[in-house]
């Protein structure tokens, strides 16, 4: 029987640690790498999904003109803002408040849109050259709540 309840018990412990290794961000903590990446992209036309704290695009995307669909598959408006800079998203200039300083410093805004309601989307095309950028949606609180994502534009 005490080899059940250490068993129990050590299953217990075990899915608990689970839990807390998968849990994402939450919207009071600092991002420490974004969003969850999506799958790696050759489609000259990708979706972006904006959510509660999440920019879901592909990792890697291939140079060129490219149209996205943006869309807000979350509960509150959001908006999509694309930067080209090699600098890490924790070295971005930042505000009092913790969002991105968007004339900054050693980035460049390459596309910026307007707010899009929840259920709501935009197309938008961007010319991308290879590098590094940032998919951020940077209104007030959502960066800090880690809603950006990093992504490589290969030639």
């Amino acid at each position: 029987m005490a080899r059940f309840r250490t068993l129990i018990l050590f299953i217990g412990l075990a899915a608990g640690a689970t839990a807390c290794a998968t849990a994402g961000t939450s919207p009071s903590s600092a991002p420490s790498s974004g969003s969850t990446p999506t799958a790696v992209s050759t489609a000259a036309n990708p979706t972006i999904v904006l959510s509660e704290w999440k920019v879901e695009v592909p990792m890697t995307l291939k140079a060129g003109k490219v149209t996205f669909t943006i869309s807000n598959a979350g509960t509150v408006p959001h908006e999509l803002l694309v930067f080209k800079s090699d600098l890490d998203p924790a070295s971005y200039q930042k505000d009092s408040a913790g969002n991105i300083v968007e004339d900054g410093p050693g980035i460049n805004l390459l596309s910026d849109g307007d707010n899009i309601n929840p259920g709501g989307s935009q197309t938008r095309t961007v010319d991308l050259t290879p590098g590094k950028y940032l998919f951020v949606c940077n209104i007030p609180g959502h960066f800090k709540s880690g809603m950006f994502m990093v992504v490589t534009v290969t030639p």
